[in-house]
């Protein structure tokens, strides 16, 4: 058993120098977007008990803890946050590999228990913080009570007051705001009404509010901040803000500010049940100008006037922060000259910008400032078309404000309202359609209808006539040639939004546009597209085509645009579906041809966004800006809300490249969901997202490349235009001055293309692209990417060559390739995985099969929707785990002919909360509108989802009683006004609490000054419908002082009359009274707990009773626990736990279900008719016990009352009762009870019913003196059975050596013997013992080593001069008078010798040539 910290976290909040806002932090979670709020400090609770933490928190945990256990996380909002550990069970051969030593481990375990009592500790501080141990200290002004409870102010709440919640009217001149210290909650709703109109009774003029952003940083499109112009949620909305927009040093905006012109403003801030981040600090200020700077008004350049700004000279704007010449127009570098008199910088040739700072050269980036009409309001996802030197703007989002169309005349710099004649429909707006020019018409397609949900209509507008016309299409029957047609087939045009269009020019003349195409989106009832449609303007024929190549994974939000050097249309990025309930960001690039319908899969761009732009200014590269790259709430500073990064891919060397803007522009450049278009070889950019709707322009003037005169630069730069360099002119020149066939010829050397790279870079590339390929496993994705990957059939796809293929694999291959181009009936066709042999070699697209099994298994499993499953006819949807599967009949694949699942009703079409929730959608209270779970951005990008739920129990509305398989509603209707869906939530709060955390609701007081009143919609200065509730009773941001809930009166217009009426009790009579049940809020009524007698208290909301007796259940206490062996009675009697015999049982009733217990009962019925019956129990807190006796046939007999249980022993003899059982039914003859009472848990009982008999010492010592003699006899013949194994093995090892030493190998040794020619005789005799002490000190040297097998022990083999009896030679018939000798040695540590040598130095040792470790 170990403890594992993944990844904890102890993060501390730092305050800045005002000492109120703490820096962000950020929270890590592992892939899944799940939170814990101080509200689950109960569930918390319910873990450590199953952790068995027991008093004096000592911890026990069970070793056979079958699997892991989390605790959620636990917030200390004092100083730090422990996200805690995961506990998982190990085996015991499991160890810490940093541990290794004893003390080690003893430290280990030391750590373990010191971290769980510091959490214990933290746990036990959270769940009951005591004020007054902390000094009196409460924070945001709460006042600390007698009891320890902070009494938080109005905007407050949480144990310290620590949260923000509710809603706060705001009435001084300024003041800061903020969500409190520390990381926000989850499922926070918190309103702030700053009401300026007291200070300005007297005054014709409505004041301002200026609102300036401090600090700000929340989850990414989930946690938002509104600001409404206004009193209530209906009012002007002016911002949504979300992510991590300012923090220090670092700001995606320029002037952190809001204005609200009419007197009052409304703040709310909803964040979700995921992740929480540092939350937001910001200032506001009555009549306060707009600037730039929050301490100086009008940026220090101007003067305040009644909220308005007069600018000084040179200077203007809103705010005074744009400077009429900045920089000094770069004078000092002599570059440009400020003409005061036209209010803008003239630049000397060469430069441009609006400071004349930037290089003509290198591309310009230049603010435009309309001069004779302001802008119109911000949009974002509009649609943009260009018509002669007219930009169109057409629909988008704007909060209800703005024109559906307005235009800009490029050349007059002029924007104005378009006017559309009175005889001619209109369409109703719309943002996230499509709008392309052609001819003198803009086409528009899709979108989200306001009020209606997605669209598919098509609408043409005549620019010339200003009318709009609803076109008409001509369906091709579904697209489908087979006979049987899917209910889920899709049928163009699809409702759809988030596509792109694209005018696509015809396959003869290049400027004659004939068709458009119509790619990817979101649908209601297909969820994310891979699908391409086309559009015939001549014919207004539409269809839905079928593509080929690469397997694509379309999605919302993505890029497209058309490149005439390689006739492709680039798609680019989006948020595409991850599963049925995720989503993610996308930065795959695709290239689609549209003669061919071929789909291309290119290099990924650096990073991943939706909602941005991409356009070619020139041919051959594509200039992305902007964009939402967020990702993932840890990756904040990465992956932003609103970015502003320039992306350039070059379309020729298939590479992305990241460009930085300028920086001295005085505009907000980050933005989501803006416009891009081309004129007259400039780039405009104009409105989109912030957290505010925009509606500045952008121009991008492109560079030219003659600027380059170096081969390197050349290739490198890119100032909007794709330069080439050309090797025999030597000069640097645009792609487009060069004819296609040159570039993409096979004979390119006279032009030098892409920049050279080093072999690092390229070896790099290789090996992302081996890898890249491994990943494809169909044929056409393998070989429609820029991989140069080969297909080896199998489902192998590799960047290398194939492995060599037999012939009769081969021939194999071409037979099924032959025979599947003879048929050309889908539904008779079978996939045959075995068709492509694993070493085919296809390198070529239309070699591949069109029915290969692996490329229908990689177009299913990408499909995430049951509607979108089912409208492929090759897949099928597994309902068991909602996956989308290869249809599979007779063993192999085939096109379905029916449909074998019903799928359920699509999330857009469910219109009541409980429908959506019960079918794991995402409901939006505030738009009343179901959404899938994977959509929720898509569906909601600008925020207009004020509060969300997945939740059934957190629906304001009653059930649907319509049926929730309905046919499916081409346009989901959520057309209701705002202040009707405002009504019918509000109705569903019950108390006055409740429906002021909601920003669309007040409370009604009924003025009968016992506090009832009702929720109704309305805001801060009166309720929408006044004749539903008179000014004087209307409550918006407090609830009256007077709550007594019905039940009594108020004597001093606070408190009310003590004791309550209607068997209520409470401060406010809010609590049903002892013994009674019910909910008596706003009126409510209260009822009698009905326990049959077996208990008094139930729960106060469930009437579920409260048991006083254990084993006793049900909510009436109407049946005995028979589970846990409680059997009895309740309604009779009583329920007892059956005491087994011989037994002691202990019972514990310590935790927190056992509280109401009073008393328990047991039984128990002795067996043994010739044995007394002992009874013995201990109590551990005092408690009273009755004893009672039934006998068959006699009534119960009680024999002991009231007696103390804390020890207590009796024996009941045979001789007064009768045990056993009765021969004629088998029932038990005598039955004891014990009742134990009167006590209050927490309490343990032993208890015991046993019959012994009496020990017999002769017996037991017979018996003891037998069993102790055997065991002695065992012993010796386990002995000798010892000692004759010994023996054999020793005989076996002899054996085993005899046999390795007759069976070594031979071999051939060459020795050089040293030669004698003379011995002195005379050591003969007396030289004998110098010789032999020579010999002991010389180590001879083997002439064989042979190891054994083990390499424990080897034969040594030596060779031994014989004897020679002191002649000169061996005597005859002995070869040289030498022999071998072998020996059986062992390989290791040397023995000690027998005889003792003398010590010598180690440089005068001689040593051996044979290895030391031999013996």
């Amino acid at each position: 058993m170990y403890i594992d910290l993944p990844k904890s976290i102890c993060y501390k909040k730092k305050k800045s120098s005002n000492d109120q806002w703490p820096d962000l932090q950020l929270q890590q979670n592992t892939k899944s977007k799940v939170k814990c709020s101080q509200s689950r400090i109960s569930t918390i609770t319910k873990t450590i008990e199953t952790l068995n933490v027991i008093r004096d928190r000592s911890i026990f945990i069970p070793a056979k803890t079958a699997k892991p256990l989390r605790l959620p996380l636990i917030r200390s909002f004092s100083n730090c946050n422990i996200l805690f550990a995961t506990i998982t069970s190990l085996s015991p051969a499991h160890n810490f590999t940093i541990f290794n030593a004893k003390y080690r481990r003893k430290c280990l375990w030391l750590i373990i228990i010191l971290i769980f009592y510091a959490c214990m500790t933290k746990i036990h501080r959270v769940d009951a913080y005591n004020c007054t141990l902390q000094g009196n200290h409460c924070q945001n002004e709460g006042q600390c009570q007698k009891d320890g409870q902070c009494l938080c102010a109005d905007g407050w709440q949480g144990s310290e007051c620590q949260f923000c919640g509710g809603k706060v009217r705001l009435y001084h001149p300024s003041g800061t705001i903020h969500d409190g210290q520390g990381n926000y909650s989850v499922s926070v709703k918190c309103s702030w009404l700053i009401d300026a109109r007291n200070s300005h009774l007297n005054s014709l003029r409505t004041p301002t509010i200026r609102i300036n952003l401090r600090e700000f940083a929340t989850e990414c499109g989930w946690d938002h901040l509104y600001i409404y112009d206004g009193d209530s949620v209906d009012s002007p909305l002016l911002a949504v803000f979300s992510g991590l927009m300012y923090r220090d040093k670092f700001a995606i905006r320029r002037v952190p500010q809001v204005i609200a012109r009419s007197g009052t403003a409304l703040l709310h801030f909803f964040s979700d049940d995921a992740y929480n981040m540092s939350g937001f600090n910001l200032s506001y200020k009555m009549d306060g100008c707009p600037t730039t700077t929050e301490d100086l008004d009008c940026s220090g350049h101007g003067r305040c006037s009644d909220g308005d700004c007069i600018c000084d000279n040179l200077y203007k704007g809103e705010a005074c922060d744009i400077a009429v010449c900045p920089n000094d127009c770069s004078e000092e570098k002599d570059q440009g000259l400020c003409k005061e008199d036209e209010e803008r910088c003239i630049c000397n040739e060469g430069f441009g910008g609006n400071d004349c700072g930037q290089l003509k050269a290198l591309g310009v980036w230049s603010a435009i400032y309309p001069t004779q009409s302001p802008s119109p309001p911000g949009t974002a996802s509009h649609g943009a078309a260009v018509w002669r030197d007219t930009l169109h703007i057409i629909g988008g989002e704007s909060y209800g404000r703005g024109e559906f169309m307005t235009t800009y005349d490029f050349n007059g710099n002029v924007w104005e309202t378009l006017h559309i004649d009175g005889g001619s429909s209109i369409p109703a707006k719309r943002y996230g359609a499509s709008t392309v020019m052609y001819g003198d018409k803009i086409f528009m397609y899709g979108g989200v209808v306001v009020g209606r949900g997605i669209s598919n209509e098509l609408w043409a507008f005549d620019v010339s006539a200003k009318t709009w016309e609803n076109i008409t299409v001509k369906s091709d029957s579904c697209n489908t040639t087979t006979a049987t047609v899917s209910l889920y087939t899709m049928c163009g045009p699809l409702l759809v939004a988030g596509h792109t269009a694209t005018l696509v020019p015809g396959f003869g003349e290049k400027n004659n546009y004939q068709y458009m195409i119509a790619i990817f989106g979101h649908s209601p009832q297909y969820g994310y597209l891979n699908t391409v449609q086309e559009f015939n303007f001549g014919t207004r024929e539409w269809k839905i085509v079928e593509t080929r190549g690469f397997v694509v994974k379309g999605g919302f939000g993505h890029s497209a645009a058309f490149d005439y050097l390689t006739e492709k249309v680039y798609v680019y990025g989006g948020i595409i579906s991850e599963s049925e309930s995720s989503q993610v960001l996308s930065s795959k690039l695709y290239a689609y041809e549209p003669s061919t319908r071929i789909w291309t899969l290119l290099s990924a761009a650096p990073s991943a966004r939706l909602l941005h732009t991409a356009n070619f200014i020139n041919h051959g590269l594509m200039m992305i800006f902007g964009g939402n790259t967020h990702n993932d709430t840890s990756q904040s500073y990465g992956a932003k809300c609103y970015s502003q990064d320039l992306l350039v891919y070059d379309v020729y060397c298939d590479s992305w490249h990241a460009q930085e803007m300028p920086g001295h522009l005085q505009m907000d450049l980050a933005r989501f969901g803006h416009s891009a278009v081309v004129f007259e070889d400039s780039l405009y950019i104009y409105g989109g997202f912030n957290g505010q709707l925009l509606n500045d322009m952008l121009r991008f003037a492109p560079g030219y490349c003659s600027y380059y005169t170096k081969q390197e630069k050349c290739t490198n730069g890119r100032p909007g235009v794709k330069c080439i360099w050309d090797v025999q002119k030597m000069r640097c020149i645009p792609i487009t001055q060069v004819q296609r066939s040159a570039i993409f010829g096979r004979e390119q050397y006279d032009f030098v293309v892409c920049p050279s790279k080093s072999r690092l870079t390229m070896t790099s590339e290789l090996l992302n692209d081996v890898l890249r390929c491994q990943e494809l496993s169909n044929c056409q994705s393998c070989l429609s990417n820029s991989y140069a990957c080969t297909y080896c059939g199998n489902g192998v796809c590799t960047r290398e060559r194939c492995r060599e293929t037999t012939s009769i694999t081969t021939l194999f291959y071409d037979a099924n390739n032959q025979q599947q181009q003879k048929h050309h009936q889908p539904q008779n066709q079978q996939f045959v995985p075995a068709a492509v042999p694993p070493s085919a070699n296809v390198k070529h697209l239309e070699n591949c099969l069109k029915t290969e099994d692996f490329m229908i298994i990689t177009v299913c499993e990408q499909l995430h929707s049951c509607h979108a499953c089912l409208a492929n006819m090759a897949c099928n949807w597994d309902t068991e785990h909602n996956r989308c599967r290869p249809y599979i009949s007779n063993g192999g694949h085939l096109n379905r002919t029916h449909d074998d699942h019903i799928c359920q009703q699509p999330c857009a079409t469910l219109i009541t909360c409980h429908n959506c929730t019960e079918y794991d959608c995402i409901w939006c209270q505030n738009e009343q509108r179901c959404v899938d779970r994977n959509a929720y951005t898509p569906s909601f990008p600008y925020g207009q989802c004020r509060e969300w739920t997945t939740h059934t129990a957190k629906c304001r509305s009653a059930p649907s009683t319509s049926s929730p398989s309905s046919s499916f509603s081409p346009l989901n209707t959520i057309g209701r006004s705002s202040s009707a869906q405002s009504s019918a939530q509000c109705g569903y709060y019950n108390s006055c609490t409740q429906c002021l955390d909601d920003p669309a609701c007040g409370w009604c007081d009924d003025g009968s000054n016992t506090g009832l009143g009702k929720c109704i919609a309305g805001g801060a200065l009166s309720p929408y419908d006044t004749s539903e509730c008179q000014l004087k009773h209307w409550f918006f941001t407090s609830c009256p002082r007077c709550n007594c809930n019905g039940h009594s009166h108020c004597t001093d217009y606070i408190n009310c009359e003590q004791p309550c009426s209607n068997l209520t009790t409470g401060t406010h009579c809010e609590k049903c009274s002892k013994g009674y049940w019910g909910d008596p809020i706003n009126g409510g009524h209260c009822q009698k707990c009905e326990c049959n007698q077996q208990g008094e208290n139930c729960h106060p909301d469930t009437g579920k009773c409260f048991c006083s007796t254990k084993g006793i259940v049900g909510d009436h206490c109407e049946k005995c626990d028979t589970q846990n062996h409680y059997n009895g009675d309740p309604i009779k009697s009583s329920c007892y736990y059956e005491l087994t015999i011989d037994y002691q049982f202990t019972f514990n009733l310590s935790k927190k279900e056992d509280r109401h217990f009073t008393k328990i009962n047991f039984r128990n019925s002795p067996q043994k008719p010739e044995i007394d019956a002992d009874f013995t129990i201990t109590c551990s807190v005092p408690a009273k016990m009755d004893i009672s006796v039934k006998r068959a046939g006699f009534p119960e007999k009680l024999l002991f009352v009231g007696i103390n249980c804390s020890t207590f022993r009796h024996r009941f003899p045979k001789t007064e009762y009768q045990f056993g059982h009765s021969p004629e039914d088998n029932s038990s003859i005598t039955t004891f009870y014990v009742f134990v009472h009167d006590f209050r848990p927490p309490i343990w009982i032993q208890i015991a019913f046993s019959q012994y008999p009496k020990l017999n010492l002769q017996q037991f010592f017979i018996t003891f003196s037998t069993c102790f003699l055997l065991l002695l006899l065992m012993a010796a013949v386990l002995w000798k059975i010892k000692q004759k194994y010994d023996m054999f093995r020793r005989r076996q090892r002899l054996f085993v050596e005899m046999e390795q030493m007759a069976s070594r190998p031979f071999s051939q040794v060459i020795v050089e013997i040293e030669n004698r020619d003379n011995i002195d005789l005379k050591h003969t005799m007396e030289g004998v013992t110098q010789l032999t002490k020579k010999r002991k000190k010389d180590c001879p040297s083997p002439i064989a080593l042979e190891p054994c097998s083990g390499n424990r022990a080897a034969v040594l083999s030596l060779l031994v001069r014989l004897p020679t009896g002191g002649l000169q030679h061996a005597p005859a018939g002995q070869s040289a008078g030498l022999a071998v000798a072998s020996a059986l040695v062992t390989l290791g540590n040397p023995r000690r010798p027998s005889i003792e040598h003398t010590k010598e130095p180690k440089s005068k040792r001689k040593q051996s040539q044979h290895p030391d470790s031999c013996t």
